[in-house]
């Protein structure tokens, strides 16, 4: 019965050999220029992440880049993260405690208002900075460029990565292969720098690290990669965190596309063509998929009901999960909800 998956096997066949050809596209260097001396505002948001208080504060302190000063926002834990944050915090530094849950775009938003920086610098309260990681990131920007992102390695441990972290292994190739056109699609991270003055994030509920890039496009303004700006991402969800963070994730993603297709005429073609090939199929794929895993699964039982077995495997069940947990979240923004808070409750 091959009918049914012709449109999946035509979306993967695209899909994968756009990203074959980002792998062995020939990585060219850009010339950058000398470290200017930017001033520039860290902003992290916490909720209820006590346990990486202090370990992240020690990382903040750590990189080495002058006129840098911090400003972490407290979104209404529930747990001692603003007790902690108050009494780890160091000089440079700002503290700001929500009491009531704005989300992590809202405290973002406030936060660059509050400063006159040349640059602002987003990382996430589970992501740790090479202490010379911002020394790399400033020397792409120019003057066309709007925002950079660097190079964040998912980790389960700081050692070992699942399978979430494999394929963002090779999104990097695939950011390499867009930062050439100053095309890359989405701060796909916990670790992204923008000029201040094109800043323009403005609804609480915008997918902030992924529409960022599009607002910068929207202003003729160019993205960059870098890798040797680097990043680590300690991430260890149970199954059941990952599967609400994927569906709040999807169903914030397609909120975000409706929101670029209102100005899509203004992009430039090149960001038009990554974001198709990069982003579009591969929603569209994944949708295909799983309204196909019903025929998937009872071509498998005529075959052979041990067959079954290959969805026991670690790295098939994941996929099967998180592209499950997508199309509910694109389910749900369909009925015209769509998460705006950290909560895995509240919309």
């Amino acid at each position: 019965m091959l009918k049914p998956y012709i449109i999946l096997l035509i979306l993967g066949i695209i899909h994968i050999g756009y990203i074959f050809l980002c792998i062995i596209y020939p990585k060219k260097r850009r010339e950058i220029s000398d470290r200017k001396n930017y001033s520039i505002e860290h902003i992290v948001c916490f909720k209820n992440e006590a346990g990486f208080i202090k370990e992240k504060l020690d990382n903040c302190y750590q990189i080495a880049f002058p006129c840098l000063h911090h400003t972490f926002v407290n979104d209404n834990s529930s747990d001692n993260t603003l007790e902690l944050l108050e009494k780890y915090k160091q000089s440079a530094t700002i503290v700001i405690n929500n009491e009531t849950d704005s989300g992590k775009n809202q405290s973002q938003i406030r936060s660059v208002k509050m400063t006159n920086a040349d640059l602002v610098l987003f990382s996430d309260a589970n992501v740790f900075l090479r202490k010379d990681a911002l020394d790399f990131l400033v020397r792409h920007f120019d003057e066309n460029t709007g925002g950079v992102c660097g190079d964040v390695t998912v980790t389960t441990d700081m050692k070992h990565m699942e399978l979430s972290g494999k394929y963002w292994e090779i999104e990097k190739n695939i950011k390499e292969i867009q930062s050439l056109s100053g095309s890359v699609i989405g701060f796909d991270g916990g670790f992204y720098c923008v000029r201040r003055e094109n800043y323009n994030l403005k609804e609480e509920n915008e997918l902030s690290d992924f529409e960022t890039t599009f607002l910068l496009f929207e202003q003729g303004k160019k993205t960059r990669y870098v890798k040797e700006a680097i990043a680590v991402e300690r991430e260890n969800r149970r199954i059941k965190d990952f599967f609400k963070a994927r569906m709040r994730a999807s169903n914030r993603a397609f909120w975000s596309y409706s929101r670029i297709f209102r100005y899509i005429r203004k992009l430039n073609p090149v960001v038009l063509i990554h974001f198709t090939l990069h982003k579009l199929i591969r929603y569209l794929f994944v949708i295909t998929f799983t309204l196909s895993l019903p025929f998937i699964i009872a071509d498998v039982c005529s075959v052979s009901p041990l067959l079954l077995l290959i969805f026991l495997i670690p790295h098939v069940y994941r996929f099967v999960i998180e592209s499950i947990a997508l199309c509910i979240g694109g389910i749900i923004a369909l009925t015209g909800k769509e998460y705006t808070t950290w909560s895995n409750k509240k919309f």
